[in-house]
């Protein structure tokens, strides 16, 4: 049965199929172009998020948890905000959209619905040290998949934050150093794959 993980564990296959998938990457890498075009909202990201990570147990320590969820929601906000930017000054130079690029964004919009709603759920139980591993994982999975059909620097990123949240779930006392670590290294694999592709074509 062939899966997503075939292109990085090749099986060999038919010929034909490998044609298909070719068909169906080169469309999305165009629809992505704008998303995939600059390597900053990678480069903000694999700041932002680490810097959170690391600072929440002082944070939880000193105003609790409404100062963590305070602390994340900045992080979000503006980390977001600059890549909403990056990516609306690149639309306005490519301005038509596709439907391929439409499905991709509700895709992640509903992936973050189901992270959000298992967040809710680990803490309302007790287990939010789970957080950094759900999310690594859950991120890391979108990440391959996109990346797979749009971007290797993607592909690996995902893999990267795969890898974060299987080695948190074996270290749960230091899961927030493994989520800064994830995050670090695969946003700045991206971004670098990114530039490095931008700059060579």
């Amino acid at each position: 049965m062939a899966t997503e993980y075939d292109p990085v564990f090749p099986r060999g296959g038919d010929p034909g199929a490998a044609s298909d998938l070719d068909a169906v990457r080169e469309t999305f890498e165009r629809a992505a172009g704008p998303y995939l075009a600059s390597p900053l909202p990678w480069l903000v990201w694999g700041v932002a998020l680490p810097a959170a990570a690391l600072s929440t147990r002082r944070v939880l320590a000193g105003s609790g948890a409404h100062g963590v969820l305070l602390l994340w929601s900045i992080t979000i906000l503006v980390a977001g905000a600059i890549e909403a930017a990056a990516f609306a000054r690149r639309r306005r130079q490519q301005p038509h959209g596709s439907t391929l690029a439409r499905w991709a964004l509700r895709a992640q919009g509903n992936l973050s619905l189901v992270a959000v709603t298992l967040s809710a759920a680990l803490l309302l139980t007790g287990q939010g040290r789970l957080l950094p591993a759900v999310w690594l994982l859950l991120l890391g999975h979108s990440l391959y998949g996109m990346g797979g059909l749009a971007s290797p620097p993607l592909k690996w990123c995902g893999l990267i934050y795969q890898l974060g949240g299987l080695v948190s779930l074996a270290m749960l006392p230091s899961a927030d150093l493994v989520f800064a670590l994830a995050t670090f290294a695969g946003n700045m694999s991206a971004a670098v794959g990114i530039w490095r592709g931008s700059a060579t074509a």
